[in-house]
């Protein structure tokens, strides 16, 4: 039996908006061999300079463990099906 693929719309972070998130606010982060983006929201495009901005002066507060680095915050295009990994950093 072949199931369908799980298809979920995300939301934008910003309390009170109910517009798909359509950007992730976040860093590269690793910590030993594990690498992944540190959210710090997702946006629709009416907020996704406030929450850029907002994620910018978060990540300078940011107290990194030994071992643990952080990149700078970037805005990834989100994509239906598409993990972390493989999204597009825009400029």
């Amino acid at each position: 039996m072949d199931q369908a693929p799980f298809h979920y719309q995300p939301k934008c972070s910003v309390t009170g908006c109910e517009r798909p998130g359509l950007f992730k606010v976040a860093a590269p982060w690793t910590y030993g061999n594990i690498r992944e983006l540190k959210n710090y929201g997702l946006c629709c495009d009416l907020h996704r300079e406030s929450l850029f901005n907002r994620a910018k002066v978060q990540a300078e507060s940011t107290r990194l463990s030994e071992g643990e680095t952080v990149g700078p915050v970037g805005l990834y295009q989100m994509a239906p099906g598409v993990r972390d990994a493989g999204l597009t950093r825009l400029e």
